[in-house]
């Protein structure tokens, strides 16, 4: 069992060999991983005094941070609004289809920070967490956000549509279904 403070998920994650550092400031563990250059920082973060467990990776993504959008003032550029506006709802409507299909959810998507993300949020009675249940659910979302990379980014991106993506699944399927 570990415990959801800082120190002890720190130990836990030097114990199945996962380096990490504590971030003093947001009072969270912070680590990554990688998927050939691919870098998905992963934070372990207690809330609601220990009882409640987060485990949030953000996914690489092409969508950038809205920093400059002013409705009164119109700041902003018509023709990448544009494309940013159809790329985040053809995106979004990606995430809520996965979520929809996985036993625990947590695609999410922060348009005005300009970031997509896998967030899992556990309950932790008496502040615990079995070590086996906390490493598999992490293996699980780093899984996940492997698996879903491509569309992800083609997605934020404007490359890709749903649709694409949904036909493009379809014919693997059908293709692996003949095969057999």
């Amino acid at each position: 069992m570990t415990t959801t403070s800082l120190e002890d998920l720190m130990e836990f994650l030097k114990k199945n060999k996962i380096p990490a550092e504590i971030e003093k400031e947001s009072q969270q563990v912070a680590t990554a991983f990688y998927i050939g250059q691919k870098r998905f920082p992963l934070f372990l973060k207690a809330l609601d005094q220990g009882n409640l467990l987060q485990i949030l990776i953000f996914i690489p993504s092409y969508l950038k941070p809205n920093n400059d959008f002013s409705i009164a003032g119109e700041k902003f550029k018509t023709a990448s609004l544009n494309r940013e506006i159809s790329s985040v709802a053809e995106l979004s409507r990606l995430l809520h289809l996965l979520n929809k299909e996985l036993d625990i959810p947590g695609f999410g998507i922060d348009e005005q920070g300009g970031s997509v993300y896998y967030r899992a949020v556990l309950q932790t009675p008496k502040n615990t967490i079995q070590d086996e249940l906390l490493l598999n659910i992490i293996r699980n979302a780093q899984k996940l956000c492997a698996s879903f990379l491509i569309p992800i980014e083609a997605m934020s991106a404007g490359v890709m549509t749903l649709q694409q993506f949904i036909e493009k699944t379809k014919e693997l399927k059908d293709k692996q279904f003949s095969a057999v």
